[in-house]
């Protein structure tokens, strides 16, 4: 079994302090084999900022992987945004913004979908594509496992513009199998399976909200927990009280197969 604890939308420089020791507990207390995070380390990519974000990952007892989010580039400074936009997110976070893990069980695929010249609105283009198509037809046993900051696919009464591509990237990743999408970004928690126009839902995805910031949109902070054994996916969705930390709030199981993904029954 792969064990990940997903978090994204940290926003450090807007962080809720208290919070922080809860959340680093409720990770321990998991004992992920990776722990994911969805973007937007901070809320503007100022050094100050990312030396808090810098500080919780090296206080993290297990590895990490991680994708830039759209608060990770440079919103005023329109030389570096236009230059060098990913420049402090290498410097402080990690040099590889597409990193590939394999663990034992799924294979994690990091995609940069941070797009210059758009303030918030991410892209992907056709090369990032083929790249996750690539990983996802690899038949080794592993799961793949999309990482990326932005939604693929949001419900119609959110605000925020879908990303450039995400559509074509859905259909394109539906024919080559099964597969789950983790991202973050709406601030908001969803569990669900995405269903093509081809009608194949091969895609399986899990928007977490936000896990450490005041900007929660009215929602509770969370994380989420997945446990991965073969084409089953268990997903905890764990939320913030002040008074209690972290605890469990739902649960999600789902099995991967030939028509797409079902709900797994046979999970209590």
């Amino acid at each position: 079994m792969t064990r990940l604890a997903l978090i994204a939308d940290l926003h450090f420089g807007r962080e809720i302090r208290h919070l922080l020791p809860h959340l680093l507990a409720a990770i321990e207390a998991a004992r992920p084999d990776h722990i994911v995070i969805a973007g937007d380390f901070v809320q503007r990519a100022r050094a100050s900022h990312f030396h808090l974000a810098r500080a919780f990952l090296d206080r993290l007892q297990a590895p990490w992987i991680a994708v830039p989010g759209n608060h990770d580039v440079p919103l005023y400074d329109l030389v570096s945004r236009l230059l060098w936009p990913r420049a402090a997110y290498r410097r402080h976070i990690s040099q590889d913004t597409e990193p590939t893990v394999q663990t034992e069980m799924a294979t994690l695929i990091g995609i940069d979908t941070t797009d210059p010249l758009r303030v918030q609105r991410g892209r992907i283009d056709q090369a990032q594509i083929d790249r996750v198509c690539a990983e996802i037809e690899t038949d080794d046993g592993r799961l793949p496992v999309v990482i990326a900051h932005h939604p693929f696919h949001q419900n119609p009464e959110v605000e925020k513009n879908l990303m450039r591509g995400a559509a074509r990237a859905l259909e394109a990743w539906s024919d080559c199998g099964p597969h789950v999408i983790l991202s973050g970004h709406l601030h908001s928690f969803l569990v669900e399976p995405f269903v093509t126009r081809k009608g194949a839902g091969q895609t399986l995805q899990v928007h977490c909200g936000s896990s450490t910031s005041t900007r929660h949109r009215g929602n509770p902070n969370d994380l989420a927990i997945l446990d991965i054994l073969g084409s089953e996916v268990d997903i905890a969705r764990h939320t913030f009280d002040p008074e209690q930390g972290f605890t469990l709030h739902s649960r999600y199981s789902y099995a991967a197969t030939t028509s797409g993904w079902v709900v797994n029954r046979d999970r209590p």
